[in-house]
């Protein structure tokens, strides 16, 4: 898995504390590991500190997070469309968390706040196709749209998985992805010190970008009960944690996708059989997780809900970035399928995958 970090969580649960051992790896490139301050972000249960944060959009504005309340699962909405397809607007938003501090980093003397540059893509109206398009005018008309929380991997920022995430949001959704501090390079240097509060703050983010409202371009875009949590790398763990961990479980997720981790590495206890569909993408020649401990992990401990997709001879972040890869339009139709399966009301799209993807090239398990 290249270098692993420990890091220790200390979370209150009840009137007992548990520890938690987070394992993290390095995508590329070499910087500093160490281990990372308490996470006091989620809950024992999932549900994230309220507080007050402030929303950067140009000017600063000061709002207050709610606390999460557990929605109505997917299976009791109707159906939405899937067959439409969208063009693409952007938004650039910064989130900050004064609740919650940055460790010192390198020549990072740390912060007290935690700072999330995010980045999301949405509907908008306009002919398909093309590159998104800044503040361009969103589609109300077929909207609201599921939710679906990006996280990027070591070293990285959202903008690399920028091919996949635009083709997502021209299938209906709104994709949110926060850029998080260390882990993305920025401020001092990729580490993964505070890698442990990450799930915090996917959390956070999923929170405030939920709460926007007049006078944002997506107020009213976003529908609250159809939310997925998906990431690549140490982001597909992230995605995981709070699909899945006992210490970091946000009850708004309602679907997860994991793409190019072993989920082993992560030594917390997970909420097994609690509905969550996942799909977990994993490459034979992946340069840091050995594959075949990855998929007998999953085997042994992932639950229905569940699907396995192997990409053969595939290295660790080609098929998600690099529309030229030869499994990029497969990871594309095989997630999107995904998404409208678990999320649009469309069971018949999670059969489907199994024609998405090239038997010479690939398999899924469920």
């Amino acid at each position: 898995m290249g270098a692993l970090v420990l890091a220790t969580v200390l979370l209150v649960a009840g009137a007992g504390i548990a520890a938690v051992a987070l394992s993290g790896h390095r995508d590329s490139g070499a910087g500093n590991s160490s281990t990372g301050d308490s996470n006091p972000g989620p809950s024992a249960t999932g549900t994230p500190t309220s507080g007050s944060a402030s929303t950067s959009r140009g000017a600063s504005t000061t709002v207050t997070a709610s606390a999460t309340t557990s929605p109505p699962t997917t299976t009791t909405l109707p159906p939405l469309d899937i067959e439409r397809r969208y063009s693409v607007g952007t938004e650039s938003l910064t989130f900050v968390d004064p609740s919650r501090s940055t460790s010192a980093n390198g020549d990072f003397a740390g912060a007290a706040t935690r700072t999330f540059p995010t980045e999301i893509w949405y509907p908008a109206t306009g002919d398909p196709g093309g590159e998104a398009q800044s503040g361009a005018e969103p589609d109300r008309a077929h909207g609201p749209y599921p939710l679906v929380l990006f996280a990027h991997g070591y070293a990285k920022t959202p903008t690399f998985y920028e091919p996949l995430l635009v083709r997502w949001a021209a299938a209906g959704y709104v994709v949110a992805a926060p850029t998080f501090p260390i882990l993305s390079g920025t401020p001092g240097g990729a580490s993964h010190t505070d890698y442990d509060k990450t799930f915090g703050d996917a959390s956070f983010v999923l929170g405030k970008v939920l709460e926007l409202g007049s006078p944002d371009v997506l107020a009213g875009m976003i529908d609250p009960h159809r939310v997925a949590a998906t990431g690549h790398s140490d982001g597909e763990v992230i995605a995981f944690g709070v699909g899945f961990l006992q210490c970091c479980r946000d009850s708004r997720v309602n679907s997860v996708i994991a793409m190019a981790g072993d989920l082993s590495n992560i030594n917390n206890p997970i909420v097994s059989g609690n509905g969550v569909p996942i799909l977990h993408i994993m490459e034979t020649n992946d340069e840091f997780d050995p594959y075949d401990h990855t998929i007998a992990w999953d085997r042994e401990n992932l639950t229905a809900p569940r699907w396995m997709l192997t990409l053969v001879d595939a290295g660790h972040a080609p098929p998600y970035t690099q529309t030229d890869n030869p499994f990029f339009p497969m990871v594309s139709a095989a997630t999107i399928d995904f998404l409208d399966g678990t999320l649009k009301g469309h069971p018949e799209r999670l059969d489907r995958m199994g024609s998405d993807v090239n038997a010479d090239v690939a398999k899924l398990e469920r």
